[in-house]
């Protein structure tokens, strides 16, 4: 059976992602024309297809961002809030279920009101007719996209993976104490990827520096040893014992930094004592073996340099020894041209030396990368 789907792409790799939908057996593909569609960092394909077929194209592509099967379309030129309420209250009564959040995007739309207003009168009205809204844990969650002169209603089924139409807005909105832009896109590879960090006891960040994905393990239960030749933000790290290794510590006055211990390479370290450990220096220094030798093994490798596809290959394949097996690697691939697929393509075959159960996908915070999810081969 042929439902109707609207697929949301990077508009870098809708070409990639028009030809894995011309793949599906009698699949139509129809792209949404809109007036300022050059300026959109996001395009909308319209699709026709088997559901099973393209759960498994959208499974296996590293470039869809995300798809919203279609409920109802709406074909007005100026809003009718009345029209979309009545839309909304059909589908949640053919849902059944209890509470429901509406979620808005506009692109090309011509109304001076933002989403986010009209996520808050819809579901007002709605109230009023009875319906129960939950914003923080709905039964069910009514996506709402206008584009030009249509209105699109989809849903997501209980229990399923619920995508978020704005997830820069929703980012914004949750206000955690992130160090950085960064530190998002592990907090999205985590949830893509479904790693489980209380599984993960010590990881190794490569490239830590200002110390966002640092951050974010420490904040989920794992130790880190952080590798960068930058300073990390230290006063980010306020509760935690952070140790810092250098041979500069005079020249940059690191003795000064409150929260923080300081030692130079040669001495002794006792590394359970720390929760973040910051190895002041790049990660072809010679001195670096030796010192994680010394540390131990780590469950977890963690890699977004601002390098070539293939050298962030090679640094994950030099670090394999010092990782036990089945540890995780969670790796950004920059995308230093448009030749998309052959990057990816050389940065995946290099590391299935010691890597297997390789994944690729571009998340809502990269930009001219995509990341990477694999264990190291036992």
């Amino acid at each position: 059976m042929h439902n109707e789907y609207i697929v949301f792409v990077d508009h870098r790799f809708s070409k990639i992602v028009e030809r894995e939908l011309a793949s599906l057996p009698n699949c139509t593909i129809e792209a949404y024309k809109v007036r300022n569609n050059r300026k959109l960092n996001t395009l909308f394909f319209k699709v026709a297809a088997n559901s099973i077929e393209l759960e498994k194209v959208s499974v296996a592509s590293a470039f869809i961002d995300f798809i919203v099967r279609v409920d109802l379309t709406l074909q007005i030129n100026a809003l009718d809030y009345q029209k979309i309420e009545e839309a909304i209250a059909k589908i949640i009564n053919g849902s059944k279920a209890k509470t429901f959040k509406i979620e808005v995007k506009k692109i090309d739309f011509s109304s001076n009101e933002t989403a986010k207003s009209m996520e808050v009168r819809l579901g007002r009205e709605l109230e009023k007719r009875g319906y129960i809204a939950d914003l923080n844990n709905p039964e069910l969650i009514i996506y709402c996209l206008l584009l030009r002169n249509t209105i699109i209603l989809g849903r997501s089924a209980s229990g399923s993976n619920r995508i978020v139409l704005d997830p820069f807005r929703q980012a914004n909105k949750e206000k955690e104490d992130f160090v950085n832009r960064a530190e998002y896109k592990l907090k999205e590879a985590v949830e893509a990827f479904s790693i489980d960090l209380s599984m993960h006891k010590m990881a190794l960040d490569i490239g830590a520096a200002p110390g966002g994905w640092s951050h974010y393990l420490l904040q989920h239960g794992v130790k880190v040893v952080a590798l960068d030749n930058a300073l990390l933000d230290y006063k980010k790290f306020i509760g935690k014992k952070v140790l810092v290794i250098t041979n500069e510590k005079e020249k940059l006055g690191l003795d000064k930094i409150a929260n923080a211990s300081i030692k130079e390479f040669g001495e002794e370290i006792e590394i359970g004592a720390y929760d973040l450990t910051h190895i002041k220096t790049n990660v072809l220094d010679e001195q670096i073996a030796r010192l994680l030798n010394k540390l131990g093994k780590f469950d977890m490798l963690t890699i977004d340099t601002n390098t070539a596809p293939l050298e962030s290959a090679s640094i994950a394949n030099r670090l394999a020894g010092f990782l036990t097996n089945n540890a995780v690697l969670v790796m950004t691939i920059k995308l230093i041209s448009k030749e998309f697929s052959k990057h990816i393509s050389e940065a995946v075959a290099l590391l299935s030396k010691n890597y297997v159960s390789i994944k690729i996908k571009k998340l809502p915070h990269n930009r001219q990368e995509v990341t990477l999810f694999a264990t190291k081969k036992a």
